[in-house]
């Protein structure tokens, strides 16, 4: 069933919550059966729960920890923000002294669904910001992070966002056919996940899904988040912005490196996927001295460009810019 969702704000003083604060003014056509509210009344201690944050999830395992360690020193070098950290079924061993900004939460596996994977839903959802911004202990961010909660304060539909991710695994068709989803509606995207209110009823149905046991396979919580925004109508995905570490060369060494030929489209805002946390320790100090240098690559000799440079875009070919933000992309794969 077709619902139209309106969202009207306008700028207020600062005691307004954010549904009133977002300067964003639309009619939407979302194939949703629900809502876009948000229940803030959680929202009573303001230094415990905060409207925006990060949120992240881990256990007590010592390498874990260590990389867990490089990403809040990357938070705490280049964000405002705060951060939750739940802890899987364990009380995190983290120093608040040196992280002022961490907030510690608990979470049980036996609530997230029978995988592990599933508790990055659980985690999100129960945060119960209203502006969030997933991160895996694997992360590193960059100078330009909080550029990400800036696209949440103007994404006016009720459905997260996730960026392309640079391949498809094409495993997912039998979810599919179980959700009854024809088409795809975007490109595949890797589940760094991020969410404004607006989003929260589709995250909670998506989280009931995971703990009553459904996609227990393929790529699990990643397929999930893709199948279900389909099913949804999504289109729209962020650029790529969290290309894996190794990438991150060519936006270190730029501009002695100008060409590009591969994976290019890519905005360097967190980087991703290395498990020995000495070199994501390393990584961190090279982007603290690189900090301020262009991050969106371009294909060919193009080199790199700031994200407001008109100029270039990070969307892929087979996309379109959209108006609501340089990040965004826009797809229309049902044409």
């Amino acid at each position: 069933m077709a619902t139209t969702v309106t969202s009207t704000q306008t700028t207020t003083n600062t005691n307004t919550t954010a549904q009133q604060v977002d300067n964003k003014k639309s009619v939407i056509q979302m194939n949703m059966n629900f809502t876009s509210t948000f229940n803030d009344t959680h929202n009573t201690n303001v230094s415990k729960q905060p409207k925006e944050a990060f949120v992240t999830f881990s256990n007590n395992q010592p390498s874990y920890l260590a990389l867990l360690n490089v990403l809040l020193d990357s938070v705490h070098a280049f964000s405002t923000r705060p951060i939750i950290a739940f802890g899987i079924d364990v009380d995190l061993n983290i120093d608040e002294t040196k992280y002022p900004r961490v907030i510690k939460r608990r979470i049980a596996q036996s609530d997230c669904g029978p995988s592990v994977y599933f508790c990055k839903i659980h985690a999100i959802v129960s945060s119960n910001v209203e502006y969030g911004v997933l991160m895996e202990t694997d992360d590193v961010v960059n100078y330009n992070v909080d550029v990400l909660f800036d696209v949440l304060h103007v994404w006016p539909y009720p459905l997260p966002l996730s960026p392309r991710h640079p391949d498809d695994p094409q495993n997912y068709d039998l979810y599919m056919k179980r959700h009854n989803v024809s088409n795809r509606t975007t490109p595949y995207i890797h589940a760094h996940i991020i969410w404004n209110y607006r989003a929260m009823p589709f995250l909670k149905r998506l989280q009931s899904l995971l703990q009553q046991g459904d996609f227990q396979g393929a790529n699990f919580d990643e397929t999930a988040v893709n199948v279900m925004l389909w099913k949804a109508g999504a289109n729209h995905t962020l650029c790529k912005y969290d290309p894996y570490h190794t990438y991150g060369d060519a936006y270190i060494r730029w501009p002695k490196i100008t060409n590009c030929s591969q994976y290019c489209y890519t905005a360097f805002i967190t980087l991703h996927g290395c498990k020995e946390h000495q070199v994501s320790s390393d990584l961190l100090t090279t982007l603290k001295a690189n900090a301020g240098k262009p991050v969106v690559q371009t294909f060919g000799m193009g080199g790199m460009k700031h994200i407001n440079d008109a100029t270039a875009t990070c969307c892929y070919p087979d996309s379109k810019p959209s108006p609501i933000h340089p990040l965004l992309c826009e797809h229309n794969l049902l044409k």
